[in-house]
């Protein structure tokens, strides 16, 4: 059983969202993605609404979670995720504060829609409520406000 790093930045930077789904993780550290952006350009029907997805932006970051957790876990946020048909595994290097750069696996959309998707409030709450659970500061939280308000995609 493999130990990797996954790269939360929607709904499953929410700590009580993400034990419910894969119980608990080896570790768990503020993450950035540079050379990508945040976007609400997915939809979700469980959420009833847009939901956070990433697009290459060279002049972007993504703040995020780097949770360290086992390939069985992997597999349980694939199911949730909804691979193959609404999300697909993507390898990423990430900055994980006190660990340096790593290889990490994340989720995106596979067929997200062009411009904004209005996220859902509960959504939004959920990842704030993240956000705050790790630590991260009011800037941030007000960027993914923002982002979530206006998401803009080239």
């Amino acid at each position: 059983m493999g130990e990797l790093w996954y790269f939360a930045y929607g709904w499953s930077l929410n700590k009580s969202l993400m034990k419910k789904c894969i119980g608990g993780w080896i570790d768990a550290r503020k993450a950035e993605l540079r050379g990508f952006k945040l976007v609400f350009n997915a939809y979700s029907k469980s959420w009833r609404g847009g939901v956070a997805n990433l697009i290459e932006d060279e002049a972007s970051r993504v703040y995020g979670v780097a949770y360290k957790i086992t390939s069985e876990q992997l597999k349980k946020l694939d199911r949730l995720e909804g691979l193959p048909s609404r999300a697909a595994r993507m390898s990423v290097e990430i900055s994980v504060e006190d660990v340096g750069r790593v290889k990490a696996i994340t989720h995106i959309a596979v067929n997200p829609r062009r411009g904004w998707i209005v996220p859902s409030r509960d959504y939004v709450s959920a990842m704030l409520r993240g956000l705050k659970q790790h630590g991260f500061s009011d800037d941030v939280l007000h960027e993914v406000k923002r982002a979530a308000r206006t998401s803009t995609i080239p």
